[in-house]
């Protein structure tokens, strides 16, 4: 064979090979990329998730309850005819969101607060942040009667908020008893799934919360004798 064509051929093999190995990194590099595209969190219980917080319903961890889900259905598709009306419903919808996210964490197998990280703190319903409270869940630190004020604070809120949706929003009372009905139902579960993991065991000293009342003597009058006057 000619000297010339036989280099010509080694060097069109050489370039082949090159274009081979260069297709299949591309083929493997596009099928990581779909496959990768096409994973969806499933809250698989062979590995403990507990699902995913975002990106099944319209508002944050609201798939964590169908309660949520007949009320964003019941206002779906209808208009204000107050100019309340669309920023009380984006507070309502909070409220709904930060018990639903809070649903999400304490019933996580990791005790990790997460869903409620990033909720922002509203002094219209919130005596704390809502983190701060699933925080304080995971230690059991928080006593009874916080945790009522806590969920007491958030479904009078919501009451207050819900009467008004209803009235801005043209609801009849049928609906009106409905929606109701559902936010009360979403209140008492949470408010369940939160006693059974923040408040303290039974055995538990009475005090164990620095933000629990108590008496507390001055030192200033540690060494002083016992009064016996009249005043």
């Amino acid at each position: 064979m000619d000297p010339t064509l036989k280099e010509i051929l080694d060097t069109s093999y050489f370039y082949i090979i090159i274009a081979i190995l260069m297709a299949g990194a591309v083929l493997f590099i596009a099928y990581m990329l779909i496959s990768r595209s096409k994973t969806v969190p499933s809250g698989s219980k062979s590995e403990g998730f507990q699902g995913p917080a975002v990106g099944v319903s319209s508002i944050p961890c609201g798939q964590e309850s169908s309660h949520v889900t007949e009320i964003l259905n019941t206002f779906s598709g209808l208009m204000s005819s107050t100019q309340e009306g669309e920023p009380d419903f984006v507070e309502f919808k909070e409220i709904m969101s930060k018990m639903c996210c809070m649903k999400h964490d304490l019933m996580s197998t990791s005790h990790i607060v997460n869903s409620t990280l990033y909720l922002q703190y509203n002094n219209s319903h919130d005596r704390e942040n809502p983190a701060d409270t699933v925080g304080r869940c995971f230690t059991k630190s928080v006593p009874p009667r916080e945790l009522g004020i806590i969920f007491s604070t958030w479904k009078n809120r919501g009451l207050t908020l819900l009467a008004r949706l209803c009235t801005s929003y043209n609801l009849c009372p049928q609906k009106t008893k409905l929606v109701e009905k559902h936010f009360n139902a979403l209140c008492s579960d949470v408010f369940d799934i939160a006693k059974e993991v923040c408040l303290p065991e039974k055995k538990a000293p009475e005090y164990n919360s620095p933000r629990d009342p108590r008496g507390v003597m001055p030192p200033k009058v540690q060494d002083l004798g016992e009064y016996k006057g009249y005043y």
